[in-house]
């Protein structure tokens, strides 16, 4: 089929690319079949109205999306990649960061869970296991509810590299339950790839020194790819690291990466920190090389092809300090950037491009700011944020209700209570925080950002706050 059956089909298309990102041109015949199938689901056969479906109701919209693409994944899926984390990247940050520095880690687009898990069993097999900090993201509710139970059948556990997380599962019958403590490593939450909001401090989508976005790329359009490659490069620190697919389509006319070639793959580096060996090459005859060398050579020899540099540095007010955070500066052009003013505006936006480069430099900041500017909600909300990020909740819950004492319309506030009620097991609580940002946010127009949000939309942050409330499955 080289054509849809009926026009309106077309249109669903559209929708889904509007709304995801997914690129469904090159695959009609299946994409048509698969909607079909989800419409028969919702009691629809006219396309249009499943399109005023799918624009009211997430979940039809969770359930197409999950028929459109495929949920290949399983424990320790490309075993090469998790290798090169263990041995190059890891000692490189500690290198770079210091022996104590706890790891921020993002598995985008991490379907039901497997990856994450495969992360938090490898840094607890490397001793590291209460030093990472793990947000694990997708866009479908019902891949993320099963992510949370961490129920597993034995074709999560195919590859050749699935017996690593065997020490982790008790068998439950035919399946496999993996352990309390794995579980707890991961924080679950739900957003789309494909729209722009992230990074973002106040979603914890920021200063990553690791990303894997694998097997996901390869469904967006060329622009959506574009995009996302540009938020993934501001979403990693200094020095940070982010590892696609061996599928996935090249990054590196997208962003200013240092592309690595190692016999285990290809990696993007933020530049920054320790440096690597230059070759002159371009990225397609570095992979090239590698692929002699894998024939040739004993051993795997490191490439980095020529990047283009950018500024990484802008001058006064909150906006730019964003942009600093999402660039890497360094902690003098920080400072220079906020002699110039006073007052907790000021203070709020040094903690938060700090974040990005010292963490422990920010903590101090922030708690000296919170108490020389004890009514400003915005700096008790970075300190709230900087406590989540340690893993510390009830510290982080105490700062954030702090936080809504001071204002109680702060949605953002709410919501992330909620992500700290619901890391600590207080569902209830979760249900209660999500619904007042979802209810806040409903009170105001859907383009208007919400404060703290760094761009976040009073639209966008009520849509995830119900996907979440839709994933607690709890009575409101």
């Amino acid at each position: 089929m080289t054509t849809w059956t009926q026009s309106a089909f077309e249109v669903v298309a559209n929708f889904v690319n509007r709304r995801s990102g997914l690129s469904l041109a090159t695959c009609q015949e299946s994409a048509e079949q698969g909607m079909r199938r989800a419409m028969a689901r919702a009691g629809i056969d006219d396309p249009l109205q499943y399109v005023d479906r799918l624009d009211t109701d997430e979940r039809a919209l969770d359930d197409l999306l999950t028929e459109l693409t495929v949920g290949e994944t399983y424990f320790f899926r490309e075993p090469a990649h998790f290798q090169f984390i263990q041995h190059r990247i890891v000692p490189e940050i500690l290198r770079q960061r210091g022996s104590d520095h706890a790891l921020r880690i993002w598995s985008a687009a991490c379907a039901s869970g497997e990856e994450a898990y495969s992360l938090a069993i490898l840094f607890e097999q490397i001793g590291l296991g209460d030093r990472i900090h793990l947000t694990a993201t997708d866009i479908s509710r019902a891949a993320l509810t099963k992510a949370r139970h961490g129920l597993y059948s034995a074709w999560s556990l195919r590859g050749d590299g699935a017996c690593a997380a065997f020490p982790a599962l008790t068998p439950v019958g035919k399946n496999y339950r993996l352990d309390e403590n794995t579980r707890r490593r991961a924080q679950f939450s739900a957003l789309n790839l494909a729209l722009d909001v992230y990074p973002s401090f106040a979603t914890g989508i920021w200063g990553m020194d690791l990303i894997l976005c694998r097997n996901v790329l390869i469904y967006f359009d060329k622009e959506t790819v574009r995009r996302t490659a540009q938020r993934l490069y501001q979403s990693l620190t200094v020095g940070g690291w982010l590892i696609a697919a061996s599928a996935d389509p090249p990054l590196w006319d997208h962003a200013p990466f240092e592309v690595i070639a190692d016999l285990d793959g290809l990696f993007y580096r933020k530049p920054g920190g320790e440096t690597v060996r230059p070759v002159k090459t371009t990225p397609a005859l570095a992979v090239e090389e590698v692929r002699r060398a894998a024939v040739s050579e004993p051993e795997a020899t490191d490439a980095a092809v020529p990047r283009l540099m950018v500024p990484a540095r802008a001058e006064g007010g909150l906006d730019s300090a964003r942009l600093a955070l999402r660039d890497g500066v360094d902690t003098g052009s920080v400072q220079g950037s906020v002699d110039s003013e006073d007052g907790a505006e000021a203070a709020a936006r040094q903690v938060r491009v700090l974040a990005n480069l010292d963490p422990a430099a920010a903590r101090t900041l922030c708690a000296q700011a919170t108490g020389q500017f004890p009514l400003s909600a915005e700096l008790h909300f970075l300190n709230a944020m900087l406590w989540f990020d340690r893993g510390r909740n009830d510290e982080a819950a105490n700062a954030m209700r702090r936080v809504l004492y001071l204002d109680r319309t702060l949605a953002i506030a709410h919501f992330t209570l909620g992500a700290i009620l619901r890391q600590r097991g207080d569902a209830a609580g979760a249900c209660r925080a999500y619904r007042n940002a979802r209810n806040l946010c409903g009170c105001r127009p859907a383009d208007e950002p919400v404060p703290f949000g760094e761009g976040e939309t009073a639209g966008r942050l009520a849509e995830i706050a119900a996907a979440e409330l839709a994933l607690l499955d709890l009575p409101e």
